[in-house]
């Protein structure tokens, strides 16, 4: 009752509040103030609850306390190209096991690999949209070690002179989380080939080996430690989701295998140059998890430094387990020394002409950063401009259909736009 009361009292005084713009105002009678409304009135506000994001935001930053997180991720992107990087065979997700394969994926004695020219095209594509500078010439390499998926006991991989190098890559973050720009370096793209993958038995007493994604093309793109916290991250990959599929280099699908992130993150003490020891996440299927894993290996290694157990983090590789949200110690990391690598004695360098690069870079489409840029200057809110960008569908906004300056209204927003596709 009381509330009903008060709220008649705020419409009257609200009334009475438009009335006074033209004309004379009325005083509401004190009878209408009772001791049961002005109780009410006395009460303290209710607190808007923050949002999920904010309050993991918040939740984030209290558990730093004087140190802070050095991140990367290590990101492989899956090229769709007909046949696989060093032989005809075709690929396709879902097919049978080992139904496409031949002699040369499947490491046979004697067997050359030539290489697919369209995984050429698709790095130098990568690379540009990463404003990376492009080596001219590159060449091949060959990765040693040992896997019961990775049939001839090495991988074809680039090692001292990949691709491309000295990138960078321009995001911006949601609005949920704060918002802003970040830029995040890359250090290089290189060509390599993927593995086999193992199918384990539910017992766990045996595994099945399926070479069908063994040759498979990979660029591997390995950004800078310029990331801090989880969001940053998650929005790193999801960019570079968007980046990939925008290019049309591959579908970027996680669940499929066809983008992958491992993350590496380190804690240090604020104002310390050197690196902590760096610690490797696997198994994210989602941007999501991305976060979820890195906020939690933060909070892992905080604690251990605040009970003087720092020495308990080595260098390892280290799984996400999703339903208790914890990550588990799978191996102890390889250095680089432990692969050995050489050059590819099979393979011809890779040597790329001026007129070729420049001949991608007429082609690529707009970008995703670009195409904020563009939504920003036309004066979207920013909140517009990246649900907008996200689709890559959408390829430009040919008229907006807004009345603001005849009705007073402020910014156009995504209702008032003409979408063409």
């Amino acid at each position: 009752m009381a509330l009903t009361l008060l709220r008649g009292i705020r419409t009257q005084t609200l009334l009475r509040a438009n009335v006074g713009l033209f004309g004379t105002t009325q005083r509401l009678p004190l009878a209408h103030l009772t001791t049961r409304v002005e109780s009410v009135q006395t009460t303290e506000p209710k607190t808007v609850p923050k949002s999920i994001q904010q309050a993991t935001k918040e939740a984030a930053e209290q558990k730093m306390q004087g140190f802070e997180a050095v991140i990367g991720i290590e990101t492989h992107v899956q090229l769709s190209t007909i046949t696989k990087a060093f032989c005809s065979c075709p690929y396709d997700y879902g097919s049978q096991p080992n139904s496409t394969v031949c002699p040369t994926c499947m490491g046979h004695p004697g067997t050359l690999p030539v290489l697919n020219t369209k995984v050429v095209e698709c790095a130098v594509k990568v690379a540009l949209a990463l404003n990376c500078e492009i080596s001219m010439t590159s060449k091949f390499d060959r990765k040693q070690y040992f896997y019961p998926d990775l049939p001839k006991g090495y991988q074809i991989s680039q090692f001292d002179i990949p691709i491309a190098e000295k990138g960078y890559l321009d995001l911006d973050l949601p609005v949920e989380f704060g918002g802003g720009h970040r830029r995040f370096g890359i250090t290089r793209v290189h060509m390599e080939e993927d593995a086999g993958k193992l199918l384990h038995s539910e017992s766990g007493n045996y595994s099945q080996v399926d070479l069908n994604r063994a040759g498979v093309p990979l660029l591997e793109i390995v950004p800078e430690p310029d990331m801090r916290t989880g969001i940053e991250a998650a929005e790193y990959g999801a960019e570079m989701q968007r980046l990939v599929r925008y290019l049309g280099v591959g579908n970027g699908n996680m669940q499929e295998g066809s983008l992958r992130c491992d993350v590496n993150v380190s804690v240090r003490p604020i104002g310390q140059s050197e690196f902590g020891t760096k610690v490797e996440i696997k198994n994210m299927n989602s941007f999501n998890e991305i976060s979820r894993a890195i906020d939690y290996e933060i909070s892992r290694q905080i604690r251990l430094h605040k009970e003087s157990q720092a020495d308990e983090i080595v260098q390892e590789t280290r799984l996400w387990d999703e339903s208790s949200q914890k990550t588990f110690t799978m191996r102890k990391k390889e250095g680089l020394a432990d692969y050995r690598y050489f050059p590819e004695p099979d393979l011809p360098e890779v040597v790329l002409t001026s007129e070729y690069v420049d001949e991608i870079r007429n082609s690529l489409p707009e970008l995703p950063e670009a195409k904020r840029r563009r939504y920003e200057n036309m004066g979207l809110s920013m909140q517009d401009v990246i649900f907008l960008a996200n689709d890559d569908n959408i390829k430009y906004l040919p008229t907006i259909r807004s009345n603001s300056s005849s009705i007073g209204l402020g910014k156009p927003s995504c209702r008032d736009i003409s979408l063409a596709r």
